[in-house]
Order: structure tokens, then C-alpha cells, then sequence
């Protein structure tokens, strides 16, 4: 019997923590093997556990070697009787000592959503003789800020292990802000682009910083420098869960360039419309000549003739090498020339020379209206029309001196009368 105990104790010494003699420390819930040294002498090897409701012998029972499923939490004694051929007895016993599973349980201090940048501290309730998260981390506690389900294993002080509860910790991804920055002049547009990203979720608000104490609020917003200068600008953006980004960007407004010109001669008229244009502007270079008639240039310094009496509001337009532009207009005013000639004799004798009478002058196709009649010298009308191409042939008129009337609306709307008298020779 001394022989048998020994050998349990030897067996178990290097397979379990003793925390006295003869008692074997477990965990609920375990299968553990138990055995003695097979003796081929031996008919039986007979195994009883003291109290049944603490643990049953799943099998094995009769052999050197069985295996016992562990079930509540108490102390039992575990006994083998050991017969040999010759019918002789022998006993050995020890106490097991089953011990509940720890119940770690983790919290977080703090939220367990946020936003990328930021952390969580998650404890475990209490401390053990060793502990490991499934991050790796081996302390009581560890700091989370990635997105996951986190949970520790835990061993106590009688080697029995168990997992805690999981927390899930949602790390939100932060936008990256950026935006384009177009017009640098003074006095013109200077547009914001928002070209901020977000892979997940959207942006919701989007503060600009103009540098100037000007907030504006908006996807891509417009503003117009008045004073010339730099400018830290800067972008806050905001995603619909309240994680954010910034960016700042410093610009120069810069000056604009300075549009003039002159032109010759100051003074032009339908017989003389032609008018040389020469560019005088400061810093930069034409971009346009708009003419104010449907036509425009982009020469330098370009010629131009103009069709219709009136006034005209001729636009240069120009710029320069950090696309910064300016404009100026001056009036033309192109006059009206009234060319008017009436023969005072004419021959309609068929020669085909000076054979019909009638007036000639500039523009006449621009008349708003026009009267041409003859009367002979009793005042009798022998002639009408209101056709300026339309000339009278004196056909069975009698040689003499004839009287007419022109009278016409300009293409300025004046309204001019002309008379005089003719004389019709055959």
C-alpha cells in the first residue's frame, strides 16, 4: 500500500500544482487522467470516487490508468484498490480539490467608437496570476485604436483558465482633407475646391478659413480679394460621425495688370471708317479686341474698319503671366458723311450716255426712306418713286427745265430735303 501511494504522489507531482500533500488542485469542467504502474502480476486495478456528484469516472475503471470527468467545484477522494494473483489487496488513495473557472470580465474606460488618431483603455476587472489579450497584450489592461473584437484569457492562482467577455471597439476613419485653390488676382473670383476623401461614410460639413477673418461654410466656395497679399487659408472637415481633418494652405493675391491703348484717327466717318488700334498696357499682353460691332482681334496692334455710323465701345481685354487680367473700354464715334449729287442737264436721246436722270451719293442703300419727284415748270407732277435705283427717262417728256424734289431719311433718321432744277435736252 505505502508502495501504490507513492506512486500516485510521484505521478502527480509532475503533472499538477500540490498545495499540500496528498490534494490535488483541478478546474471544473476538465477530463484529467489518473494512473498507477501497470503490475503484470495484478488481476485489477478497482477505482472509487468519494462523492459521485463532484466527479464520475468516464473510463477505464479496472485497469492501471482511467480518466475522470470533473463536474462541480468541492474536494473528493479518489481511492484504487489494486488485487494481485494471489488474491491480495492493496490501497492507495488521494484528496482533488476541484476549483471553479475564474469569470474575468472586461470594461472600457471611455467610448468604443471614436475616431482614427484617438484610443481606448480596456481593464480587466480584477488581477491574475497571469492574463494575455488577444492583441497580445499580457498586462491587466491594454490600449485599443484599432477597429476589432477584443477579449483576455486569464489563468488564477490555481492554474484554471478561462476567456472573458468581448468588447468591439468601431475605429472610425478620419476624412483627408485637400483642396485646389484657383484665381490669385485682386478684385476677381478666387475659387476654393473642396477635393477632400473619405473611403467610408461622407462628409458632412466643410469650414473654410479665408485668412482675412472671412468663414465661409460649402462644398467649393468663391471669394474676391480687395487687398493684395498673402493668405493662410485654411479647410475643417467634418465626416457625418464627427471625425475630422485640416489642412492649410498659404497664397498670394497678386496685382492686376494695367489695360490701355490708343487709336487713330480720334475722328471717322462712312468715308474715312478705318481706325489703327495700338496697345499701351502695362505688364501684360492682349487677350482680346472687341470692337463692339460683332467683330473682335487678337492682334496687337490691328486695324479695323468700321461699317456703320454710330457709337462704339471698343474693349481691350488683357493679361498676364499669373493669368491676372484687366479691361478698358473708350468710345468711337464714327459720323455720318451726307454725299448727294443731282446733274443739272441731262440728254435722253438713246446713246446710252447721261440717257436717264436721277441722284447719286454714299450709302444711299442706307436710307431709311426716300422721295424722288419732277414737275415742269407749271407745277405739274411728272415723275414719282421711292426706289433710290430707279432713275426718270424723260421719255415723253418735251426739252426744257424741270424742277424736283428729293426727300429722304437718313440712315441716322435725320430727315433732309434737297431741290433744284434740271434741264432736259433732245
Amino acid at each position: 500500500m505505502n508502495r501504490l501511494k507513492l506512486v500516485i504522489l510521484l505521478i502527480f507531482a509532475f503533472s499538477m500544482k500540490l498545495s499540500a500533500q496528498n490534494v490535488v488542485h483541478l478546474c471544473i469542467g476538465d477530463n484529467h487522467n489518473f494512473g498507477v504502474p501497470d503490475n503484470p502480476t495484478s488481476l485489477a486495478f478497482n477505482w472509487f470516487v468519494s462523492d459521485p456528484s463532484l466527479a464520475t469516472i468516464d473510463s477505464g475503471n479496472g485497469t492501471h490508468h482511467i480518466l475522470i470527468d470533473l463536474n462541480n467545484t468541492g474536494v473528493f477522494q479518489l481511492l484504487v484498490e489494486e488485487v494481485d494473483a494471489n488474491g491480495c489487496n492493496g490501497y492507495d488513495s488521494i484528496l482533488v480539490e476541484i476549483h471553479a473557472l475564474p469569470n474575468p470580465s472586461i470594461f472600457a474606460l471611455g467610448p468604443i467608437s471614436f475616431c482614427e488618431g484617438d484610443s481606448v483603455l480596456l481593464q480587466l476587472d480584477s488581477y491574475y496570476a497571469s492574463n494575455i489579450w488577444n492583441n497580445g497584450i499580457s498586462l491587466s489592461y491594454t490600449y485599443v485604436d484599432f477597429t476589432g473584437n477584443y477579449f483576455a484569457t486569464v489563468i488564477d492562482t490555481n492554474g484554471c483558465s478561462n476567456i472573458s467577455n468581448s468588447i468591439y471597439v468601431d475605429v472610425n476613419q478620419n476624412p483627408i482633407a485637400d483642396y485646389i485653390i484657383e484665381g490669385i488676382c485682386l478684385n476677381y473670383p478666387t475659387t476654393f475646391i473642396n477635393n477632400s476623401i473619405l473611403q467610408t461614410g461622407n462628409i458632412s460639413t466643410l469650414i473654410w478659413y479665408l485668412g482675412n477673418g472671412e468663414i465661409l461654410n460649402g462644398d467649393s466656395v468663391t471669394y474676391t480679394y480687395t487687398n493684395l497679399g498673402s493668405y493662410n487659408t485654411e479647410l475643417l472637415v467634418i465626416s457625418d460621425l464627427g471625425c475630422s481633418d485640416t489642412i492649410s494652405k498659404l497664397f498670394s493675391i497678386l496685382s492686376n495688370p494695367i489695360a490701355e491703348f490708343t487709336f487713330s484717327p480720334k475722328t471717322i466717318s462712312t468715308l474715312n471708317p478705318d481706325v489703327i488700334f495700338t496697345n499701351t498696357s502695362i505688364n501684360s499682353f492682349p487677350v482680346i479686341w472687341d470692337f463692339d460691332d460683332s467683330s473682335t482681334s487678337l492682334f496687337e496692334n490691328p486695324m479695323h474698319e468700321f461699317e456703320n455710323p454710330g457709337i462704339y465701345n471698343v474693349m481691350l481685354t488683357v493679361s498676364d503671366t499669373n493669368l491676372c487680367v484687366d479691361s478698358i473700354v473708350h468710345k468711337i464715334i464714327m459720323y455720318y458723311d451726307y454725299v448727294l449729287y443731282v446733274p443739272n442737264t441731262f440728254t435722253p436721246n438713246g446713246d446710252g450716255e447721261n440717257d436717264e436722270f436721277g441722284p447719286k451719293g454714299v450709302r444711299m442703300e442706307k436710307y431709311e426712306s426716300y422721295e424722288f419727284t419732277i414737275f415742269n415748270r407749271w407745277g405739274e407732277l411728272i415723275f414719282t418713286t421711292d426706289k433710290i435705283n430707279k432713275k426718270w427717262d424723260g421719255a415723253d417728256a418735251q426739252a426744257g427745265t424741270y424742277s424736283w424734289v428729293i426727300i429722304i431719311t437718313d440712315e441716322l433718321g435725320a430727315i433732309r430735303k434737297e431741290t433744284g432744277k434740271v434741264m432736259l435736252i433732245k
